[in-house]
């Protein structure tokens, strides 16, 4: 009995370190002030809308799913009646499998939408619609 509590607990710190803490953001850099309308969800979890202005950033934390892929998807709106707006996958655990995937940074900027992830230069991703 106490051999299967001690790999239950190994199971336990082995799954975790694999499946640790994820991110994404979304973050308004738009040069003039500007609203963005943010609604972003998954299969499992609808994060609700969010309205960011100038500067403003809304972040995300949450665990990979153990058995099945994580993927989150956002669409964001901005400009009269919300007209412009990308719909796009912002976080999926099949990204790849190095830790600095784990962290991503998407920027909203009048050109488009950006996405950096940790430690790398942004790269420009989406053009609105």
């Amino acid at each position: 009995m106490k051999r299967f509590i001690i790999a239950l607990i190994l199971l336990g710190a082995c799954i975790e370190g694999t499946f640790g803490k994820n991110s994404f953001k979304i973050v308004n850099k738009f040069q003039k002030r500007t609203k963005l309308r943010v609604h972003c969800y998954s299969g499992n979890d609808d994060l609700g809308v969010q309205y960011l202005m100038n500067g403003q950033e809304q972040h995300w934390r949450f665990n990979d799913l153990v058995f099945h892929r994580t993927v989150f998807r956002c669409e964001l709106m901005h400009g009269y009646q919300y007209q412009n707006y990308q719909k796009f996958q912002a976080y999926n655990s099949n990204w790849g499998s190095d830790e600095n995937n784990k962290m991503v940074t998407w920027l909203a900027v009048e050109r488009g939408l950006y996405k950096i992830w940790e430690n790398r230069t942004p790269e420009f991703m989406f053009p609105w619609s």
